[in-house]
């Protein structure tokens, strides 16, 4: 499906250059950083909704060689397979089900992105195929556009972060191969893989026919999760709750993957982050672009609440 030409959002600074993540210097470098900061380093569990850092901070990959150095694991397919319940309605959140209290929010009534609570990223997309670039963020008719356009994407944070809370989202992805809509949670510290990773709803296949909850820990980027099948070119909510004792993901208010064990649980603050990516990346992840790919593919949202631990 093509997808209209969204009116480009203005921003007022220069976009700095994204981070890139899943690239081996890097991360044996952080790991080194962080066994040397171990002893002194005491995360407290605070919160901090908007303003943050200078620093944009996109989940950008690069792609992994055909043996990882190290042990680092690639994108693994979960094991666990299920289906969206049939009698799930596309209106419910899980917030409201369950009775969280949202303390922030984008309903994005505006006409442009709110530059105070969002952090747009340049960089290398997943793979290290195309390009984030902040020109393909709008906003319009109540709605945040990601686009992408042959090999450029786009991407954007959450400025500031927490240990603990509740995220939901409500969205809606286009048909187009070789694209790859996900929203999760990323480090504040950016030291990924150790610092964690919770992607809540990430549908690398052109079909849209299946979302994927991965929780990605430890230091070679282990991994657990549940594939869901359905059909997400419709609008959906996809929430994630994060507590000391569990993640749990959510598909409109329905609990659908989770976890309760201690290594899984990412140990220091994290943001939200929402991103296309361009194929292909991983062995049975997003494939190429292909002669059925659309010129330019939106993966839109209609919401961003964040709720309280």
């Amino acid at each position: 499906m093509q997808q209209k030409a969204p009116e480009r959002a203005r921003h007022r600074t220069p976009d700095p250059e994204a981070p890139s993540r899943r690239r081996w210097p890097t991360v044996l470098g952080a790991l080194l950083a962080v066994g040397a900061l171990a002893g002194v380093v005491v995360v407290a569990a605070s919160v901090e909704l908007t303003g943050g850092s200078e620093r944009d901070t996109p989940p950008a990959a690069a792609p992994a060689p055909e043996e990882s150095p190290g042990g680092m694991n690639d994108q693994l397919r979960p094991d666990q397979v299920g289906a969206l319940a049939p009698a799930s309605r596309s209106e419910a959140e899980a917030g409201v089900r369950n009775n969280w209290q949202m303390i922030a929010g984008d309903e994005f009534e505006g006409t442009e992105l709110d530059l105070d609570r969002w952090a747009p990223y340049t960089g290398e997309t997943t793979g290290g195929v195309g390009r984030h670039l902040a020109e393909n963020l709008s906003v319009r008719d109540g709605r945040l556009l990601l686009t992408s356009r042959g090999l450029t994407s786009a991407g954007l944070h959450w400025k500031g972060g927490m240990q603990y809370g509740r995220w939901e989202i409500r969205a809606k992805t286009n048909p187009g191969t070789g694209y790859g809509d996900v929203a999760l949670l990323w480090p504040v510290a950016e030291d990924w893989p150790i610092g964690g990773e919770l992607n809540f709803m990430e549908i690398p296949k052109g079909d849209r026919s299946e979302t994927h909850a991965i929780v990605h820990y430890g230091s070679d980027n282990s991994q657990v999760g549940k594939t869901i099948t359905g059909d997400f070119t419709d609008w959906h909510n996809y929430a994630v709750e994060w507590l000391p004792d569990r993640v749990v993901f959510y598909i409109d208010g329905v609990e659908v993957f989770r976890t309760m064990d201690p290594d899984h649980i990412p140990p220091r603050p994290m943001h939200l982050a929402m991103q296309q990516d361009i194929g292909p990346y991983g062995k049975d992840w997003i494939p190429p672009l292909d002669e059925t790919s659309p010129d330019e593919l939106d993966f839109e949202v209609d919401w961003v609440r964040i709720y309280a631990p």
